[in-house]
């Protein structure tokens, strides 16, 4: 019987520019043809059962049928556009939903474009789970961007592709690959893995598979309701983690309630033991997930993700996530774009310490800096103190998308954050030099959240002389072109000095260039 792969469905969205990759399977050494825009590819079904056809390139179009034949079996796959395609992929900040945005009411009002699509991948653990449960009912197809779909949307990947879409009109889809919770290694192939440093995850797997009998794992994974993620809007635990408020009192406060609510529940019966089936195994979601992506022809990807290496052992992110951007390439074989989202600051959220997200942003900063192809979009001023979720994504999306259109549409913008790069200490003042400026740096009073810094403060700053840091409440900012002066009486001149913006877990950088980018994090220091 002939099928396609699960993307190849009605209202999908296929790269233009490039040949695109079909595949499916068939009757074993009958021959398939895939035809589309005129152009037409045939070729055999291996012995497996098998194809798979490259065809194109496609011209972006709005109305297209793409028909794939085998003898007299015949699928006609309507309402097809060709545009641009990018995979969305990361834990919860890339899963979370536009149901919990702070902007949903607004967006769903406005939000009627046809020509903004998403596909979401199940999140299913092992190969095979997809045939085991409906996951077809809100998962598995392509939405488009109209108010009874749009909750569903990926809030990144959504205003990532609103912010394009209206500025190239053809047509951009989103496919959606994440799991809330997930560490880079289930991201990964097992080669893929050892080679970023993470055999320990590898190792660990290993002794705890040893302890198990797999027939009582299996059937209490079956019992489990957290095993079968076919709804995550109805999932009471998901739903209560992502809720919340912009507000920082209320945030703190829902936090509170969610520690209360958490700590009557008996997670014995919800938190999936490590194991063959347990999604945060290395290279699990890889296996489940990923590889049944690709190779669906994309642009590029974004991502979100790192929270949960922060969690457990933020010291590997620096290996282990040069690696996983190089397994992507490799299994797509193609250096595909790779634009992603550095954290956010965080005070504490459950048993999260934004303490040890520093090492994670270190490690995503330098990635940022040797990996060729990458760009990182920078949410100095976008975090929220007691919620790892910040509710407003717009920031995130369209920060995202200015990488984009720069390093991959080619245009003569600005898209990297103001960097540090010298520091001059005089007696009373201390001036910043910055890079990235554009036409001019400047302080903003009101962050996205709705918190506010003074005029003349410069958020996330800490200054350190002979050793000692300074009460930065009482230096005077002020923004100069690409420099930042700050004013004291205590600033010494001739002494060793330190010069820390955005260094510590929790802060708000208010300092932004003259494309709405807030300074990433930085460390200078004059002897």
């Amino acid at each position: 019987m002939l099928k396609t792969a699960i993307l190849f469905k009605d209202h999908m969205i296929i790269q233009h520019e490039k040949n695109v990759i079909v595949w499916g399977t068939g009757d074993a050494g009958a021959k398939v043809t895939v035809t589309m825009q005129g152009k037409s590819v045939e070729t055999g079904i291996d012995q497996n059962g098998n194809w798979r056809i490259s065809l194109g390139p496609f011209q972006a179009s709005f109305e297209e049928e793409m028909v794939i034949a085998s003898g007299e079996e015949k699928i006609v796959l309507k309402d097809v556009q060709v545009g641009e395609v990018w995979l969305a992929g990361g834990q919860s900040n890339m899963e979370f939903h536009m149901r919990y945005d702070a902007d949903i009411e607004t967006e769903t009002g406005r939000c009627l474009n046809e020509n903004i699509r998403f596909f979401d991948y199940p999140e299913v653990s092992y190969v095979g789970q997809i045939d085991e449960a409906d996951y077809g009912k809100n998962y598995g197809f392509w939405r488009k961007a109209r108010p009874e779909e749009i909750e569903r949307f990926s809030a990144v990947g959504y205003y990532f592709a609103k912010e394009l879409q209206n500025r190239y009109q053809v047509p951009f889809g989103i496919i959606g690959c994440n799991w809330g919770g997930t560490p880079a290694c289930a991201w990964m192939s097992e080669e893929a893995v050892t080679e970023g440093g993470g055999q320990i995850y590898l190792d660990e797997y290993t002794e705890a598979v040893k302890k198990l009998n797999l027939n009582e794992y299996d059937e209490a994974f079956k019992k489990n309701p957290s095993s079968w993620r076919v709804d995550l809007l109805a999932d009471p635990i998901s739903d209560a983690m992502m809720r919340g408020s912009t507000d920082e009192e209320a945030s703190q406060s829902r936090m509170e309630e969610m520690n209360a609510m958490m700590s009557q529940i008996d997670w014995t019966a919800y938190i999936p033991v490590m194991g063959p089936k347990y999604e945060s195994r290395p290279s699990g979601l890889y296996h489940s997930m990923l590889t049944q992506i690709a190779p669906y022809t994309i642009r590029g990807i974004i991502w979100y993700q790192g929270e949960t290496d922060g969690d457990t052992r933020p010291e590997l992110y620096k290996t282990l996530f040069p690696a996983l951007i190089k397994n992507w390439r490799e299994l797509w074989e193609e250096e595909l774009p790779f634009l992603f989202v550095q954290i956010a600051p965080l005070d504490h959220w459950m048993a999260a310490d934004g303490e040890r997200y520093i090492a994670v942003r270190e490690a995503q900063q330098e990635a940022a800096d040797t990996v060729q192809n990458t760009g990182m979009a920078v949410i100095t001023d976008a975090g929220m103190r007691f919620d790892v979720h910040p509710k407003k994504k717009q920031p995130v999306g369209y920060r995202l998308a200015l990488l984009a259109e720069k390093k991959v549409y080619g245009e003569d913008i600005l898209c990297e954050a103001p960097t540090l790069t010298e520091v001059l200490a005089e007696k009373g003042r201390l001036t910043l030099a910055f890079e990235n400026a554009g036409t001019g740096l400047y302080l903003k009073e009101n962050l996205p959240h709705g918190q506010k810094i003074g005029k003349h403060r410069l958020g996330g700053l800490q200054v350190f002389q002979n050793g000692k840091e300074l009460p930065t409440d009482g230096l005077e900012a002020q923004a100069e072109g690409s420099r930042v002066i700050l004013s004291g009486d205590f600033i010494q001149e001739g002494v060793p000095t330190q010069v820390k913006i955005a260094c510590t877990g929790w802060y708000l950088v208010n300092l932004y260039n003259s494309a709405g980018i807030p300074a990433r994090p930085a460390s200078k220091e004059v002897k």
